[in-house]
Order: C-alpha cells, then sequence, then structure tokens
C-alpha cells in the first residue's frame, strides 16, 4: 500500500480536532449544560426574585442573586489580590473586591468576580464553579440584587459588553457615572480567558426582606 502524505495528514487532523472537542467539553461540560437548560427552558429565563429563598440567608454576609441566570451566591471579600487568594475565594462563591472599589450600596462602584467555567469532575465547593457560565445573557433592564444585613439592593443592568481585559481594567478605573453601581466580571469565552463579560448596574433601590 502506498503512504499517501495528503490523506493522512486529513486523517490526523480529524482525530486530532475530534479529540480537542472531547477534551473541550468534558472540562466545561458543566458549564454547557447550565447553558442548554437556560435555552431550553423560557422559564427559567423569565425567573423574577423569590424573596422567600433568601429571607434565610446569614445576614452578616453579602449574597448576590440572580434570578434570571439561577444564581445565589456568597460574595466574599478578597483579602488580596494574589492569583492563590483569588481562586480560593471563587471556590466558595463569587469574590467581592475591596482595593480600589466600594462595597454594595455604598457610593462608587462594587466590582465581583466569578467562574464561567471549571473542569467537570471539580466537585470542590462544585455547585460554584460555573456561576457566571450565563453572564452574558443578562440584558439592559434586568435586575441584579445583592442581599445584606436583611435588605435587598437593587441594581438594574445598563451595560453589557464583551471587552479585552485591558479594556475592563479601563472602564473600571474610571469613575462610575451613577452613585452607586455594581461591576460583574468573568472569562469568555467558555473554558478560555481571551476577553471579558463585563455587566455594570446602577443601584435603583433597597427593600427589607
Amino acid at each position: 500500500m502506498l503512504f499517501n502524505p495528503k490523506k493522512e495528514l486529513i486523517i490526523f487532523s480529524i482525530i486530532f480536532l475530534a479529540s480537542s472537542a472531547l477534551v473541550y467539553f468534558a472540562l466545561n461540560g458543566g458549564a454547557y449544560s447550565k447553558i442548554l437548560k437556560y435555552e431550553l427552558f423560557s422559564s427559567y429565563a423569565e425567573a423574577s426574585a423569590d424573596d422567600k429563598l433568601i429571607s434565610g440567608l446569614d445576614e452578616k454576609n453579602y449574597y448576590l442573586y440572580i434570578p434570571k441566570i439561577e444564581v445565589l451566591a456568597p460574595a466574599i471579600r478578597f483579602k488580596d489580590n494574589s492569583e492563590k487568594n483569588v481562586l480560593a475565594i471563587l471556590e466558595k462563591g463569587v469574590g467581592l473586591y475591596v482595593n480600589n472599589s466600594q462595597l454594595p450600596g455604598k457610593a462608587g462602584r462594587a466590582v465581583i468576580l466569578g467562574h464561567s467555567s471549571k473542569e467537570t469532575w471539580y466537585h470542590r465547593d462544585g455547585q460554584y464553579s460555573y456561576n457566571f457560565a450565563l453572564l452574558d445573557k443578562l440584558q439592559k433592564g434586568d435586575e441584579i440584587y445583592v442581599v445584606f444585613e436583611g435588605k435587598k439592593l437593587i441594581y438594574k443592568v445598563f451595560s453589557n459588553d464583551i471587552l479585552t481585559p485591558e479594556k475592563t481594567n479601563e472602564i473600571l478605573s474610571q469613575k462610575p457615572k451613577g452613585d452607586s453601581e455594581i461591576a460583574l466580571i468573568t472569562c469568555w469565552p467558555i473554558g478560555f480567558s481571551l476577553k471579558r463579560v463585563l455587566i455594570q448596574a446602577e443601584l435603583i433601590g433597597i427593600e427589607k426582606i
């Protein structure tokens, strides 16, 4: 049998691409299952706030609550901005910056980070490994809530952008336009960190729970 370099290269390329695709989906299966659920069930996208769900939360801690994309997670303050500390916090919820940003409800901008994906076999507090897989689905007018001390801070989304890390940092270094804002950030696309999803929202009200 004669060796056909062109044919062998095509076969190798097909096997390589198929193997790469399988590995990619194995690594990010949890995130994609959440995305698939969102796309298949319209009621999932139309979810509204359920105060009963958040009424029993620990009042001493911050919680991020986004019913549209089914996010309810502790918002834990970073002790520092080191990669080790950031990753440790994101295992337990979403991360709340305090350096160069404000706490939710205060004048200025609060910045919160979350995972968009994590390995499918990631089991340590795995419910937080793809908190922000659907972050890019938020649209202008959608509501985001931060729960703290028996109160629900209500934010309304005014911006949804996919930007380079440099452009994201540039925007966050600028003074916010509103009195009190929140910025949610995650990596994009799923499984990569080439760009960032940046959701910005303005505080429009505070309610007791």
